[in-house]
């Protein structure tokens, strides 16, 4: 590093807890979804918001459901800010520093979080999540930058591993919570929000900006602009995060209506299937750097859609919730590595003047799959199947699986012809 400086130990816990944040935005809800539908269903005519969403949302569907509204509200519309956010927020970052931005972020993360518990329109709603979208924009990007900055080599892989692991163990933590505050009321996991205030401390204490900005140069902003970066490679890399996050996401999107119409299932039930993904993840995300000291990139990658679309092909066959349950775990085990791959792979291309902004096209491009999910998805919902979208979901995750390992072995071949 250009700074002597070391992040202390209580700096990097409060880095991983407020990288487990920007993946609280959709687990906390994600449970009520159901009730919150039920809710809200009467204003889809009678709101603004409603009736201009519905609008949008007709050019991809028949027929606009009360379903396919809240989840676009919930879970389209923040990932729609964050894509449209992310590479400014890293970009800024590159030139004016992290730590103060982030300190912003999670002020403005706990705040519009929040605001979903006193939302009584649907348009009160979409803008809450349209703030908070902003917030994750600038939290995930800012955290995994933080990353790069201060570690190198293996220790990198190792703590991106942890940084993995603490969105995971995150997301079962507010899957759980979630689950059991939507049981009581489903305006209750918004509260969830105000989690933000916890990481506050650290971020303004124990955080810092490695190298400042060298603000008597005039050209660092066009320095920071100009430097190059490798299009093929780094293109292949945000393929590689959307399809993931398109994939992995219609995790959230399907089943809290899956289990409810297929198992009769409640909102805790719901939540406790999400979060043992979740677990599994948060498990092997701490191994991330083992896989990376044997494996490619891509070669991972194969791992991730191979395991994916086993636990779905599992679950459109499971009869029952307890084998529902052992399907998610091992759907989760491709989910934990998602993120620390996608995260290493860019830092090893993108350079430290550009980390930031390079953090932040991988965030745009797991956030743009989240965005297209539901869209992507719905054409796949057989109403009277729920099954089916899964099983076709893990028919597209095996072609991948071995697509990308078709791409492995060239690029093994090419190394080993090369050295």
């Amino acid at each position: 590093m250009s700074n002597p400086r070391t992040i202390t130990g209580y700096g990097k816990i409060s880095l991983l807890l407020a990288t487990a944040l920007a993946l609280l935005a959709t687990p906390m809800v994600s449970p009520a979804m159901h009730d919150i539908a039920t809710h809200f269903k009467g204003q889809m005519e009678s709101d603004p918001s409603g009736r201009f969403l519905v609008s949008l949302l007709s050019f991809t569907t028949d027929t606009v459901s009360i379903r396919y509204l809240i989840k676009f509200i919930l879970l389209s519309t923040p990932a729609l800010m964050i894509v449209l956010c992310s590479p400014f927020m890293g970009w800024a970052s590159d030139i004016w520093g992290r730590r103060k931005l982030l300190i912003a972020a999670l002020f403005l993360f706990a705040f519009s979080g929040m605001s979903g518990y006193f939302a009584s329109t649907l348009t009160e709603l979409f803008i809450g999540r349209l703030f908070l979208g902003m917030s994750i924009a600038a939290i995930k990007t800012l955290t995994v930058a933080m990353v790069g900055d201060y570690f190198t080599g293996k220790e990198r892989d190792r703590f991106i591993g942890w940084q993995g692991s603490a969105m995971k163990f995150g997301g079962v933590l507010f899957l759980l919570l979630g689950g059991y505050l939507a049981d009581i009321h489903w305006r209750i996991p918004f509260w969830g929000y105000a989690l933000a205030f916890l990481a506050l401390p650290g971020a303004i204490f124990s955080l810092y900006d490695p190298k400042k900005p060298d603000a008597t140069t005039p050209s660092s902003a066009s320095k920071a602009i100009a430097l190059p970066i490798s299009i093929p490679k780094v293109g292949f890399i945000l393929i590689s995060a959307f399809m993931a996050s398109v994939l992995f996401f219609m995790t959230l999107v399907q089943i809290p209506f899956f289990i409810p119409e297929r198992f009769a299932g409640s909102p805790g039930e719901v939540g406790f299937a999400i979060a043992l993904a979740n677990l599994a993840g948060a498990g092997i995300a701490v191994l991330f750097y083992r896989f990376k000291e044997r494996l490619s990139f891509v070669t991972i990658f194969t791992l991730i859609f191979a395991l994916m679309g086993l636990g779905y092909w599992l679950v459109s066959v499971t009869p029952n919730y307890p084998l529902l349950l052992a399907a998610m775990t091992i759907a989760g085990c491709g989910f934990g590595l998602i993120v620390p791959t996608q995260s290493a792979w860019m830092l090893s291309e993108v350079t430290g003047a550009r980390r930031g902004f390079g953090i932040g096209l991988v965030t745009t491009a797991m956030f743009l799959g989240q965005f297209a999910s539901p869209v992507l998805i719905e054409p796949f919902i057989d109403p009277e199947d729920p099954s089916s979208v899964f099983e076709t979901a893990g028919i597209i995750l095996f072609g991948l699986s071995i697509t990308y390992a078709i791409i492995s072995f060239f690029q093994k071949s090419k190394r080993d012809i090369a050295s």
